[in-house]
């Protein structure tokens, strides 16, 4: 697999109406230090945008650049900034605009939206008129829509974050993402079943998500790494031998 190589292999998902866009791949510190986007993907039917994946620092401007508008749905993977950072804004400003955003998200994970993502806000409302909330268990499917629902499964990071599974209205699963978290063979394995699979992993080992050494052997077609932290020319140099998903590419689901 090569890096300008996104079309996914089956013939099945080449006909998909569904696809992801990458809004952006970076890390933690990436764009206050080298200006990349955070981590965050809008998925689309039919070209038109229903659910974004993460609002993290620098998300909001890209979103409103390139769809013009912000879809109902937002699920956030956990309160990390680079996942959750520009979230209050928007949900704030969309409502004024008579678009009040629906946050989907795990019962731990809510709690610490709610309560310290979006404080900036309470003293005028209280979070009920902000934004719709769609608290999920874990393991409980929700709707995302067009038949699609979302189920979430823990990571393991150094804040409560969850991957989940995206299903169609079969039960299969056609969408997996495993969130910001270390290398978990449990994890893997549950998401691994979706016909595209998306790992976040760093280039170097760290204590908190995975590397690329150690996700190498799961790297079969269809299964991508979300680049974190490296510029495209980085990536091309580099790490070219590697499905890397960065900013603007997109592939079917």
């Amino acid at each position: 697999m090569i890096i300008n190589k996104f079309e996914p292999e089956s013939n099945t998902l080449q006909k998909s109406n569904f696809e992801l866009v990458v809004i952006g791949s970076g890390a933690g510190a990436s764009y206050i230090y080298d200006g990349l986007t955070s981590s965050s993907f809008m998925l689309l039917k039919s070209g038109e945008p229903f659910c974004l994946i993460d609002l993290g620092l620098g998300v909001g401007r890209q979103v409103v650049e390139r769809f013009g508008q912000f879809p109902r749905n937002i699920v956030i993977t956990h309160n990390h900034s680079d996942h959750a950072g520009d979230l209050a804004v928007v949900l704030r400003v969309e409502l004024v605009k008579q678009n009040k955003c629906k946050v989907i998200a795990t019962t731990g994970v809510m709690e610490r939206l709610q309560q310290h993502r979006i404080a900036e806000h309470l003293e005028q409302m209280d979070a009920e008129s902000l934004a719709d909330w769609g608290t999920v268990a874990e393991n409980e499917k929700t709707d995302i829509g067009f038949g699609l629902t979302i189920e979430f499964y823990p990571g393991v990071h150094s804040e409560l974050s969850y991957g989940f599974v995206v299903r169609d209205e079969n039960g299969h699963a056609r969408l997996s993402y495993t969130g910001d978290s270390k290398f978990s063979e449990e994890l893997y394995q549950k998401l691994s079943e979706a016909d595209v699979f998306i790992i976040d992993a760093r280039p170097k080992a760290n204590p908190w998500h995975a590397n690329f050494t150690e996700v190498k052997d799961w790297l079969t077609p269809n299964r991508y790494i979300l680049g974190h932290g490296l510029t495209k020319e980085q990536a091309i140099k580099e790490y070219a031998s590697l499905p890397l998903l960065l900013t603007k590419q997109h592939i079917k689901f």
